[in-house]
């Protein structure tokens, strides 16, 4: 596997008859020579290492030979191609342990002394294609490779019965059991190889008495017709073998690829589990007495296995498919592209603690573009009826029916039904002396805030027309309560309270979760000053506090993209002009900040955030009639100007342990929006009025490149 740089890293233990290090299907050095050794001690190794019988080089160049084969090839069921690589993980490298001498003979003491030094050497598999004995020097060898850390494998013997005639193992610890497999021979259509052993009922018990049945601890791989070296017969000699001693290294290399993959694999002693865990049943369902736990898998080994979770920033971990809350970004923070690249190669675990990669950019959704179908909203031409009352006191109001969803297409969290039983109002009076209070729902709460701040109707038509696009925008649409006061005959003070409209539990008339409607309350403090009959200049100063949200992103509460409830403080400056009766420019700026935050999900918090915003507006009434009004505005709606998110990640250590960071991501937009609007409201009737408004935005929601226009007409008339 590739994946897996095909071994690369890996030493692979060959406990055989020895390797010819020079043979053509290894690469230079691949075969250690300073390792390997003779590490029999019933006989005397005449060739050191080397192999002078063939089937421990055949048996090496099966799990890890490297070179490529130089001819077409069809025998037995197998085709081989020319130029292609026949062993399983050629970048392994290889230690050999010569315990079997010319003719393939030796004891049980040369074998467990074999088990030995390869784990001595530091193989991290052990293949062992010879006869498998439960003698006590046998089993000591075992428990000796496996407290080392080796994984051995050991062919399951080619005498057609079953594994020892059905005796039992004993005195291996539970340690060596779990990095133990046997393997059995099929043919090339999955079938027992007829010379193959099987696991039959015998059972391998450890030290404590606990019994581990032969069949839990069997794979079969392929063992018929496998080409292979036969050195002996020459260097550039190639043989089919057939027994399970070719299918022994089939398993070998296969462990050898998944722990290269992942070496957790080796450090938590799971990488036989694993293979186990997903091999393909033959015969009988679940583990049987022919063919053990089945085939061995490798496809789907390197698969995830079980449930892939990703961890939060407390350390808990979460199951992917538990991500089922989003966030949806706004405009101030556009498309979080920065926080968006570092989700979309995101680190989840597996069962067995293994990395894969995911992609959970998609739990971030940008924020929609406007509606092209009619982009002008219906509350455009809203405004306030005024009745003038004796000793200069007014009344302004407003009654109006309740949301269409025409008002608001394309917004992701507009609640139809909800909207449809709310109605609509806004009421301001004022008194003599220029004290004001107001009251409403559902109107744009700018209006009211900046009439009882200035005093001045053309200002308050100012704002609301050009939205000014202010932190504290956030919080309008559902009840709002303005209060002007005078405190001398230039000097005004302004206080006012608004929140959005309110949201139904659990999901709303589009299907779309209450979460994805913004939930935000906002204090505003203002002081206007009259500086000239022509100039007036103001400071402002807001509190927002938003529920599941930040700066009009929104999320559940209860979600791994959570950021909890976020505090933030604007503070601005106004310059109004009145260049003459019928002629009023206004402009705003200022910046907010948002206190950081903190969190447990895949966020771990944000720091703290500095945002900005500005608008200059312009107004001509009486333009072409009495009652008409002519709008222009140039704004840049809030915008984060500096601020980070820490992204809870995983990384992986060189033993392929996992552990938690915290990546810091910029919240700054890669674009910056600019907007200009002209807005043209004409009477045409005593009772109706028609709008009509035209816009074109740079970086739209502050999104790079993501340009748009609208044009957009309303005609409304009153019964």
């Amino acid at each position: 596997m590739s994946a897996a740089n095909w071994g690369t890293g890996q030493l692979l233990g060959v406990v055989d008859t020895g390797v010819n290090p020079t043979h053509p299907s290894f690469a230079t050095g691949q075969v250690s020579q300073t390792l390997s050794t003779c590490a029999a001690v019933s006989f005397r190794c005449s060739n050191g290492f080397r192999d002078d019988n063939s089937h421990g080089t055949a048996v090496a160049a099966i799990a890890a030979g490297n070179k490529p084969f130089a001819w077409n090839a069809s025998y037995g069921g197998y085709t081989t191609t020319a130029g292609s690589v026949i062993s399983v993980a050629p970048n392994a490298n290889i230690v050999a342990k010569k315990v079997l001498n010319a003719s393939g003979s030796g004891y049980s003491t040369d074998v467990a002394n074999g088990v030995r030094k390869a784990a001595d050497a530091g193989a991290s598999v052990i293949n062992v294609s010879i006869t498998y004995g439960n003698t006590a020097d046998m089993v000591a060898a075992i428990n000796y490779a496996a407290s080392k850390g080796a994984f051995i494998v050991w062919a399951g013997g080619n005498s057609n019965v079953a594994l020892l005639n059905g005796a039992n193992t004993n005195g291996l610890t539970a340690q060596a059991i779990s990095r133990l497999v046997f393997v059995g021979s099929v043919s090339p259509t999955n079938a027992k190889s007829s010379f193959s052993n099987t696991p039959g009922s015998g059972k391998l018990v450890n030290t404590n008495g606990q019994a581990t049945g032969y069949s839990l601890r069997w794979l079969v791989a392929p063992g018929e017709s496998i080409l292979a070296p036969y050195t002996t017969a020459g260097t550039g000699t190639w043989s089919y073998w057939s027994g399970t001693s070719m299918a022994a290294p089939v398993v070998s290399g296969s462990l050898l690829l998944l722990q290269s993959a992942w070496p957790i694999l080796k450090t938590r002693g799971t990488s036989i589990d694993l293979l186990l865990a997903t091999a393909t049943d033959l015969g009988p369902a679940g583990a049987d007495s022919t063919y053990g736990v089945g085939l061995v898998n490798l496809g789907r080994a390197f698969q995830p296995y079980g449930t892939l979770s990703v961890t939060r920033a407390n350390g808990s971990t979460i199951a992917l498919s538990s991500l089922t809350g989003s966030m949806i970004s706004s405009g101030a923070l556009g498309s979080m592209a920065s926080v968006q690249s570092k989700l979309a190669s995101y680190t989840a675990l597996d069962t067995y603690l293994r990395n894969f990669t995911v992609n959970l950019s998609g739990l971030i959704k940008s924020p929609a573009a406007k509606a092209s179908l009619n982009a002008l909203p219906t509350n455009v031409n809203k405004g306030p009826r005024a009745i003038k009352l004796a000793d200069g006191r007014e009344l302004a109001y407003w009654q109006g029916p309740s949301d269409s969803p025409r008002d608001h297409l394309g917004e992701f969290g507009f609640n139809e039904e909800l909207a449809s039983q709310r109605q609509q109002g806004f009421a301001m009076f004022t008194d003599a002396s220029g004290t004001s209070i107001a009251m409403g729902y559902g109107y744009p709460a700018q209006y009211a805030f900046t009439r009882a701040m200035t005093g001045d109707e053309n200002l308050a038509w100012l704002s609301h027309d050009s939205a000014l696009p202010d932190l504290m925008n956030l919080s309008q649409g559902g009840a709002l309560v303005a209060a002007g006061l005078p405190l001398s005959q230039s000097l005004r003070f302004a206080a006012s309270w608004s929140n959005t409209a309110a949201t139904e539990a659990g999901r709303n008339g589009n299907w779309s979760p209450s979460w994805a409607t913004p939930e935000a309350q906002g204090i505003q403090l203002g002081m206007n000053y009259q500086l000239t009959q022509m100039f007036s200049t103001g400071v402002k100063i807001g509190a927002l506090t938003e529920q599941h949200g930040l700066l009009g992103s929104t999320y559940d509460t209860h979600s791994a993209m959570s950021l909890g409830r976020n505090n933030s403080m604007s503070y601005a400056a106004t310059l109004g002009m009145r260049l003459s009766a019928n002629h009023h420019l206004l402009f705003e700026g200022g910046y907010a900040r948002t206190s950081a935050a903190q969190a447990d999900g895949l966020f771990a918090g944000t720091s703290r955030i500095r945002s900005t915003f500005w608008s200059a507006s312009y107004q001509q009434t009486k333009l072409l009639v009495p009652r008409d009004r002519l709008t222009l505005s140039l704004r840049q709606p809030l915008r984060v100007s500096q601020g980070n998110i820490n992204v809870t990640s995983t990384m992986i250590a060189e033993d392929g342990e996992a552990y938690l960071v915290h990546e810091s991501a910029s919240l700054r937009p890669d674009g910056r929006e600019l907007e200009q609007r002209i807005t043209y409201a004409l009477p045409t009737g005593k009772l109706s009025d028609m709008t009509l408004q035209a816009s074109y935005r740079k970086d739209a929601n502050n999104i790079q490149g993501d340009n748009d226009a609208s044009v957009g007409m309303i005609w409304s008339t009153r019964f």
